[in-house]
């Protein structure tokens, strides 16, 4: 058999005394059970803050750009490993048409490794980053839309 002993709390600034008890079962006694009622009711319908207009379509449109453009770049690094795929020819120019002026930008400053052009998986980190810290699940815009932060 457990035992609590009694102790004394505060909901709501007033005190409230949890009695001793035997078993699961715990007693609570609040001095003014209206007013604990009345500020839970309160609670249930407080809104937080209202979300700048541009912040869902911003989200909406953000979302699937960043992972179209990240799974772009993936397949970017597959085709790679095959040399003599023609890149003009469907399926592979899905993939190419959109990204190569992407790629172009980094070609210059960032040099192949072991003799592998590694833009592709620099502009998946690029994509992959800011997917995950504007839309992702703790995400700028969702915490914005969610919370109104």
């Amino acid at each position: 058999e457990a035992f609590v002993t009694p102790s004394k709390s505060f909901i709501f600034n007033r005190p409230v005394t949890i009695a001793a008890s035997t078993g699961t079962d715990l007693q609570m006694m609040v001095p003014d059970a209206s007013m604990a009622t009345s500020a839970v009711d309160n609670m249930s319908t407080l809104t937080i803050s209202e979300v700048e207009a541009w912040v869902q379509p911003l989200s909406i449109v953000l979302g699937p750009f960043l992972n179209i453009f990240s799974f772009a770049m993936l397949c970017r690094v597959v085709i790679s490993w095959y040399p003599t795929a023609k890149l003009n020819e469907f399926p592979y120019n899905l993939a190419v048409w959109p990204t190569e002026p992407l790629l172009r930008l980094l070609r210059g400053s960032v040099p192949p490794a072991f003799g592998v052009d590694i833009t592709p998986i620099v502009w998946l980190a690029i994509f992959t980053f800011f997917n995950e810290i504007l839309v992702g699940q703790q995400g700028l815009l969702t915490m914005k839309v969610k919370y109104g932060i």
